[in-house]
């Protein structure tokens, strides 16, 4: 078969299938219903319609399908009010229109413009709350300390600013504090300044706050929170401000629940409990929620700014996410060589960071979000820095929304600057009514003396039918019940109706020309329960649903649209994964990486304890491009050799350090690294130096042990030789000794107290005489 009739077939193929789902949808029997439907239908009102349907989809219906009368309704949307923008004190304008009235058709989008100018010197309320545990003293003296800085750094970018001040352990109860009885050693919350442009008088009590204790690692920091976020009066909240608290501890937090181990099961409210300074109810109430601090700092609009020690930064990461409009940043301990003036700094950073571009929310009033779709151009309702969301005083920025609502309630829904409570108000209106019912032929022959409007009947109550021709509980003409069976059948209304003036009344739950099909036939999602996931997503068609548009699978709950995939960086699931029924399937973490979780769009989460085993991942590959081969063939990790490693602390910030690399002549080297998820990478740099003072060291120290082992050894030797040569003379002294003592002996040095002489001659004489 040619490239050609192939091209044909697969042309014909599109359009049948076109044409039978556009005759699927579309099919009210009324001009309000059909122009109310999300699919966009329009409706032929003209009297002499000799079509079989007056409901069709805008998208398809014939050119010659209604000439006339054809109900269209247009979106239509003017500005209510569209006050100036000003700076006044009494009477800040922020953003423009500040009100629209929107007439929206269901299914239909409507573009509206507005724009945003930073009022100069807007008011600024900053509300520091302190972890006053002993372990934070030094940031508390710091703080107090650099109060000054803090308020002058904050005026160089509005001269409106007033400071704030309280503090938390936690609660003065069993198993958190062994302290029971001192209010002053361990508290919930302690209000000790109202907020006021007074910073001699907030660096007075900062330095004067004592310090407490508390028994278990968690602070009780969220009843504070939840204190200051709703006792507007005590902490002394401006109405026109923008709200910032600072949350300052090194330990992690308790949260509901917590509570109950100290007998506190009574639920936190939301509501204010602090007299003359104290949270009176930290021994009734078990700890706020983080859905309920969240809902208090969305109704108060006031951002919290989490700045907490670096070793309970991941502690605090989730606690970030979960409260809108929040900020996290963390501190190092307060040492040698440490930036005393830190805490200015990163007040600094943030507030800069906060004031120079806008984040978007919207709220809908009426609890209708689920019929509401609303989008930005630029997007401003991330905390990533996208292209136009910054703000200049004094400078307008122009946004585009665009909504689409397909309720039919009216509905309010205001957009909302994140942090200063400037708003946008859209009054969106439902359109449910057509032109073609104010042109009402109130007794038509065509409709038996009925009204006829819209090119269709009206009956009154005793009457129905398509033309009202059929009396309830009377004979007419429409007797036959022939029209009521299906081909091939002989039941009418196949036994699930009953035959009115030639037409099927069919029971409850089911439908169709002849009552043919249930309408729970079709398969249920299992997300909503719904048959064929509700009416706005598909229609039951006998045991089949035939879904709308971007919808598929068996119960039409599958959104073919990469919608909620996308990031904002235009990537699908970080590139790491494919968007299935609008949710990302991820891949499985490389091997390379010692990260072991990932969110729902395949973004890699950070952990604190892969740090050696990244190192020990990397450590092959690194080594063997120092020395130029070429054995590491993954792309994902990309190593730069250089001369030395830097030792810029900006740079350190950035990446990770593995130290004592080891390389040829048992030398050391090191190496960075640091992950890159916008192509799911990892950057490695390595120093072609190498440290080889540690083998010096080394050998040097094996030498002198030789030494000293050589020379014990000589030491005992000699020490073994000489009590040998000992122990040998020893035994044979005792030997000969032995044999001396076995007999008589004689002294060698005794002499005898007698001498004899004799005479030689005398004695010669003798023998001779004889």
């Amino acid at each position: 078969m040619s490239s050609k009739c192939l091209l044909i077939y697969f042309l014909c193929f599109s359009v049948q299938f076109h044409w039978i789902y556009a005759l699927d949808i579309c099919q009210q029997k009324s001009c309000q219903e059909c122009i109310r439907d999300p699919n966009v239908c329009v409706w032929c009102a003209m009297n002499n319609f000799n079509g079989t349907r007056r409901c069709m989809p805008k998208s398809s219906y014939p050119t010659d399908w209604c000439p006339e009368s054809l109900m269209n309704p247009k979106n239509v949307g003017y500005a209510s009010e569209n006050k100036e923008f000003s700076s006044s004190s009494d009477n800040v304008i922020q953003i423009k229109p500040q009100r629209y009235k929107l007439n929206l058709r269901a299914g239909v989008p409507k573009p509206f413009n507005f724009s945003f100018q930073g009022a100069k010197d807007f008011p600024v309320d900053l509300y520091f709350l302190l972890d006053a545990s002993t372990t934070m003293a030094n940031i508390r003296d710091m703080t107090a300390k650099h109060s000054e800085k803090i308020y002058l750094s904050i005026k160089e970018m509005t001269e409106n600013v007033h400071l704030g001040f309280g503090t938390f352990i936690d609660k003065r109860v069993l198993p958190f504090t062994n302290n029971t009885l001192d209010t002053e050693l361990t508290y919930s919350f302690r209000h000790r300044m109202k907020l006021a442009d007074d910073f001699n008088k907030f660096k007075d009590v900062v330095s004067k706050t004592p310090s407490g204790l508390n028994r278990d690692t968690q602070e009780g920091g969220l009843d504070a929170l939840a204190q200051v976020l709703t006792c507007k009066n005590v902490i002394g909240w401006r109405n026109e401000s923008r709200k910032i608290v600072v949350f300052l501890t090194e330990g992690p937090y308790h949260t509901a629940g917590d509570g109950k181990t100290a007998g506190l099961s009574k639920p936190y409210d939301g509501k204010c409990y602090t007299e003359n300074g104290t949270y009176t109810k930290e021994l009734e109430m078990d700890y706020p929620s983080v859905g309920m601090i969240n809902k208090l700092a969305t109704e108060s609009d006031i951002t919290v700014i989490f700045v907490v020690e670096s070793h309970v930064y991941n502690v605090y990461y989730g606690l970030n996410k979960a409260i809108s409009g929040s900020r996290l940043t963390k501190f190092n301990r307060i040492g040698k060589g440490t930036d005393d003036e830190m805490i200015v700094n990163i007040l600094k950073d943030i507030y800069t960071n906060i004031s120079k571009k806008i984040k978007l929310k919207t709220k809908v009033k009426s609890g209708r979000k689920n019929d509401l779709s609303i989008s930005f151009d630029p997007d401003c309702t991330t905390n990533l820095n996208v292209p136009g969301c910054g703000v200049e005083i004094g400078k307008e920025t122009h946004l585009v929304g665009t909504v689409q609502y397909d309720g039919t309630d009216d509905v309010s829904v205001d957009i909302i600057v994140e942090g200063i409570g400037e708003k946008l108000t859209l009054d969106i209106e439902a359109i449910k009514n057509c032109e073609c019912e104010k042109n009402v032929e109130a007794s038509a022959d065509y409709c038996h003396g009925e009204a006829r409007y819209c090119g269709i009947c009206h009956c009154s109550d005793n009457r129905y039918g398509e033309r009202c021709a059929c009396v309830k509980n009377g004979r007419n003409v429409y007797n036959d019940n022939s029209t009521c069976i299906a081909p091939g059948s002989k039941d009418i209304c196949s036994r699930h109706g009953t035959c009115n003036c030639g037409a099927c009344d069919c029971l409850d739950r089911y439908e169709g020309e002849f009552c043919e099909c249930n309408v729970d036939s079709c398969p249920r999602s299992a997300k909503s329960g719904e048959v064929c996931h509700g009416r706005l997503h598909g229609k039951c068609n006998c045991g089949k649903c035939k879904c709308a548009p971007k919808w598929s699978g068996d119960a039409c709950d599958c959104y073919d649209s990469d919608e909620y995939c996308n990031r904002p960086d235009g990537s699908i699931c970080h590139n790491r994964g494919d968007c299935v029924c609008g949710n990302c399937q991820c891949s499985q973490i490389a091997e390379w990486d010692a990260r072991y979780s990932q969110d729902s769009h395949c973004l890699v989460s950070p952990c604190t304890d892969c740090h050696d085993l990244q190192c020990r991942k990397l450590t092959n590959c690194a080594k063997d491009r120092r020395i130029g081969k070429d054995d590491c063939t993954n792309d994902r990790i990309k190593i730069t050799v250089v001369d030395r490693l830097s030792n810029d602390t900006d740079f350190l910030e950035l990446w990770n350090l593995c130290s004592n690399v080891k390389v040829e002549d048992n030398c050391n080297t090191s190496f960075y690294y640091r992950y890159n998820d916008v192509d799911y990478s990892i950057d490695v740099i390595i120093a072609r130096n190498k440290d080889c003072a540690p083998n010096y060291f080394m050998f040097g120290g094996l030498f002198l042990l030789t030494l000293l082992i050589v020379g014990i050894g000589t030491l005992v030797a000699w020490k073994l030789l000489t009590d040998a040569k000992d122990r040998h003379e020893y035994l044979q002294f005792m030997q000969q000794n032995k044999q001396d003592a076995s007999g008589p002996s004689q002294n060698p040095l005794y002499e005898s107290p007698t001498t004899t002489f004799n005479n030689p001659a005398f004695r010669k004489k003798s023998v001779d005489h004889k």
